[in-house]
């Protein structure tokens, strides 16, 4: 319910960006990396009582690309949007209406497209080597495609606010090509999904995602 103002807000930006900027302010960069995901706990009332399904998720991968400028009136200063597809292998659930016994016959996974607005400044040195943090708010479409146990599904396609936190560094190659290493902390919050039970049972359970990646990269200065 949120999305529709979510992406006017980025569309609005990237309009903000595309007419405040000569072509010599506008760059593009490619990234991809490694994601360590935070377990989810989905929490709901599930056959008329709380109850919780512990996930595990392993090791994963994040790709992305954006495309942003540099205000001129303020060096440091850049503005970017962004696009970015990650993705992440259930490896074990924890049913709390089942006991303490992990669950058995366990797939699926966790994957999430975003779009983002990120804001960042840059921390100029006499050097080709800029250090930089930044931050960026937007909104996450997050699927959840799980099964475990005797064919229970948690399946849904949700779309939810996210924001992320940045810090890194680029080393210069040229005036137009810089290479990047980032840290980059995304939170997706109150991702809803469906638990699904052969017998046709249906409850809805909730929980915030968050990972945290090791990415590197390539801009481009056009």
């Amino acid at each position: 319910m949120r999305t529709p103002l979510l992406l006017t807000t980025v569309a609005a930006t990237a309009l903000v960006i595309a007419t405040s900027a000569s072509a010599q302010d506008f760059y593009g960069q490619l990234y991809g990396g490694i994601t360590f995901p935070d377990d989810p706990t989905f929490s709901g009332i599930v056959g008329g009582a709380p109850a919780d399904v512990d996930t595990t998720l392993d090791e994963g991968f994040l790709i992305g690309g954006s495309v942003g400028l540099r205000f001129a009136s303020v060096p440091n200063l850049r503005a970017e949007v962004e696009l970015s597809y990650g993705e992440n292998d259930i490896d074990g659930i924890n049913f709390s209406g089942n006991g303490l016994a992990p669950e058995v016959g366990v797939g699926g996974d966790i994957s999430h497209t975003s779009l983002l607005v990120n804001g960042y400044w840059d921390f100029q040195t006499n050097g080709p080597l800029t250090p930089y943090v930044g931050a960026g708010l937007g909104v996450g479409f997050v699927d959840t495609s799980a099964v475990y146990g005797p064919g229970v599904r948690l399946d849904s396609s949700d779309d939810v606010f996210a924001l992320q936190l940045i810090a890194g560094a680029s080393y210069d190659l040229s005036e137009s090509t810089a290479l990047f290493a980032d840290v980059r902390y995304r939170q997706f919050f109150d991702v809803s999904a469906d638990r699904i039970t052969p017998a046709g049972g249906l409850a809805s359970v909730s929980d915030d995602i968050s990972l945290t990646s090791f990415n590197v990269g390539v801009r481009l200065n056009f």
